[in-house]
């Protein structure tokens, strides 16, 4: 029972952040509903809002001095004296802002879930690799990295930041920086973009009294997006990493694109219906702004889906190319210019820090179709969502020689992106990755949960359809039938987050405690400037990224020096090897994670068992100066995941 309430009992600290994020997330969707009017799709009102925030700190933090504190002040300042207005327009209008009507109810479905990814840590190597250096650095820094500013301990520094803006405001609101904001975020968009899912689905169903229940539909659109997606990883949607982020931004703009599409085939192009498509670009091109700006790669799916909407405009004689051309500009250029302007700050500050090409030579040519055959056979073990992406790859295709519908219009645009996307991973394992990667199709699983809210999407609007023309009727005299299974979505969402709590709880790790702990604590111990050695031997280089991360998280200004972690990397096997290694890295301090008797050997100090050590060189020795013995464990790389 303990266990249970411990893993829903966020710090203080913790529920600061998440009240800060709020605070964050409702300014967003003010400046979304002021900046695209009262036709625009008030559901995507948030995103929206960050596009707009991400333009802004983009343009004014590469081409300016300006402190970011001034921008994220000066935008709260402009949100809030905005909000009056807009809520007056839109009530005068009847559209309600981020559809705040069913947000609400989403909210409170979701307090179980909140309470439980808000009490929880990081814990994964890439958020302590990069997601968090970077998110830290422009907090500490107020600024983006820079050759004038100290270097970004980062190991991807030329990164975009579009998710770490976010954890700068909510911190800078919190007074403290608060390191699971992207996590709380990432589940929060799951939860918003079930809104919009409920939205689409329920255009089908005006008229059907299944489809009527707030509560039992926003709840079953909950569970589609989280425990009955396909690629929902815990690991990935739970954590600092922008796939997640990627995958429901992505889906928003397919879906404000399919919305365009669907508008401009309407039967009349009326004057109202110009402005609605119009609104609509305007809406998705600021989304576009914010996805570019999510992962470097993102560019890629939306040229991908770009092509989609472009092969759908060609093709649908309802639709009038000259209409769409002229939505070009809106639609493209904020994302344009955010891109530029990034690229442009990248060659002035950064010769190294992003994912590249290889030299022609060291292509993986040879091994194209052995990597093909890796990529199928990681695509074998998760099925469910490769099946249901290759069946709405089938309508799609199949819909380009027959009469084309907004059914057809959204599978177009879904499959356009997936099968490129796909081909492109295959191209980027033989020209990119290298041996080590790319013969395995490494993070091939991954890369494709970013494309998970774009199958959701297809597959609930098919559903749907069919639901409609075959299944409806069932339950016109079966009421009783209909209340208990309406009432069992609600049922789950509550329930599963305490059903779950231990898998969905990984951070859960005293091995990841034990390094998070003594990381803080030498940050604190160590003077400016101080130079330490890691030295890990049969660890695989996950321990010196945490302790690098606490050891800049606490104490970015005192500029602690890590000159090597010595890891199973190095092959260790003898005292001479290690004596020449610390000979070559010279270091005042050393902490040593694992005291193995060929450590002891090489320093010739006896040290506890099943602790860890902070040694300082002195005179030529090695004197010891702290111990943390392990809680509840002899083997610190004994971790379940």
């Amino acid at each position: 029972m303990s266990n249970l309430l411990n893993a829903f009992s966020p710090t203080a600290d913790q529920l600061l952040g998440l009240l800060s994020l709020a605070i964050v997330l409702i300014l967003f969707s003010v400046i979304g509903a002021a900046a695209t009017g009262q036709r625009r799709f008030s559901g995507v009102d948030i995103f929206v809002g960050w596009g707009v925030t991400v333009f802004i700190f983009v343009l004014f933090g590469t081409f300016t001095n300006i402190s970011f504190k001034v921008l994220a002040f000066g935008i709260f300042a402009v949100a809030f004296l905005s909000s009056w207005f807009v809520i007056v327009r839109d009530r005068r209008n009847g559209t309600i802002t981020a559809n705040a009507n069913q947000l609400w109810r989403i909210i409170v479905l979701a307090i179980p879930f909140l309470l439980l990814v808000t009490a929880m840590r990081a814990s994964q190597w890439d958020e302590f690799s990069h997601w968090l250096p970077n998110a830290q650095f422009i907090y500490h820094f107020d600024a983006f990295p820079q050759t004038n500013l100290p270097k970004n301990p980062s190991a991807l520094p030329a990164y975009p930041y579009g998710l770490a803006l976010v954890t700068y405001l909510a911190s800078k609101l919190a007074g403290h920086f608060v390191e699971n904001t992207s996590a709380i975020l990432n589940i929060l968009l799951l939860f918003i973009y079930a809104v919009i899912l409920t939205n689409i689905i329920t255009e089908s169903f005006k008229k059907n009294k299944c489809f009527t229940a707030h509560w039992s539909l926003l709840a079953l659109c909950m569970l589609g997006v989280t425990i009955l997606s396909t690629t929902f990883v815990q690991k990935i949607v739970l954590t600092s990493y922008a796939d997640s982020t990627t995958s429901v931004t992505l889906a928003v703009v397919a879906v404000l694109s399919w919305k365009i599409l669907n508008n401009l085939a309407a039967p009349s192009q009326a004057e109202g219906n110009k402005t609605e498509s119009s609104v609509l670009a305007w809406q998705c091109g600021l989304v576009i702004a914010l996805f570019v700006y999510l992962k470097q790669t993102n560019l890629v799916l939306l040229v991908l889906l770009f092509s989609g909407l472009t092969v759908v405009a060609l093709r649908d004689p309802a639709i009038r190319i000259i209409e769409f051309i002229k939505l070009w500009p809106k639609l493209l250029l904020p994302g344009l210019i955010v891109y530029v302007a990034w690229r442009y700050h990248v060659s002035q500050h950064f010769p190294y820090g992003e994912f590249s090409l290889l030299p022609y030579e060291k292509w993986l040519i040879g091994d194209a179709f052995n990597i093909l055959g890796r990529m199928a056979s990681i695509a074998l073990k998760k099925t469910p969502y490769f099946l249901v992406m290759l069946a709405i790859a089938f309508l799609a295709i199949r819909s380009l020689f027959l009469t084309i519908g907004p059914a057809e219009r959204l599978f177009i645009l879904v499959a356009s992106v997936f099968l490129g996307f796909n081909f492109f991973l295959w191209l980027m394992y033989i020209a990119a990755f290298g041996v080590g990667e790319g013969l395995r199709a490494a993070s091939f699983w991954r890369y494709n949960t970013q494309l998970g809210l774009l199958a959701v999407t297809g597959a609930a609007y098919g559903l749907a359809m069919l639901w409609k023309q075959h299944s409806s009727a069932l339950f016109d005299n079966r009421q009783k039938l209909l209340k208990a299974l309406t009432s069992l979505p609600v049922i789950l969402v509550l329930a599963l987050p305490f059903a779950l709590h231990q898998k969905l709880r990984f951070d859960v790790r005293p091995q990841k405690d034990h390094m998070r702990d003594v990381g803080q604590e030498l940050a604190n111990y160590l003077p400016k400037n101080s130079m330490i050695n890691i030295v890990d031997l049969h660890g695989n280089g996950f321990t010196g990224k945490v302790l690098i991360y606490e050891l800049t998280a606490a104490a970015i200004h005192k500029q602690i020096k890590v000159p090597v972690d010595l890891r199973v990397q190095f092959g260790i096997k003898t005292p001479e090897q290690f004596e020449n290694l610390l000979k070559k890295f010279l270091s005042t301090y050393m902490w040593i994670h694992q005291p193995l008797p060929l450590i002891e050997t090489t320093l010739g100090i006896k040290l506890a068992p099943y602790a860890s050590h902070l040694l300082k060189r002195k005179n030529g020795t090695w004197d010891h100066i702290k111990s943390w013995p392990y809680k509840g464990y002899k083997d610190p790389h004994s971790l379940p995941d």
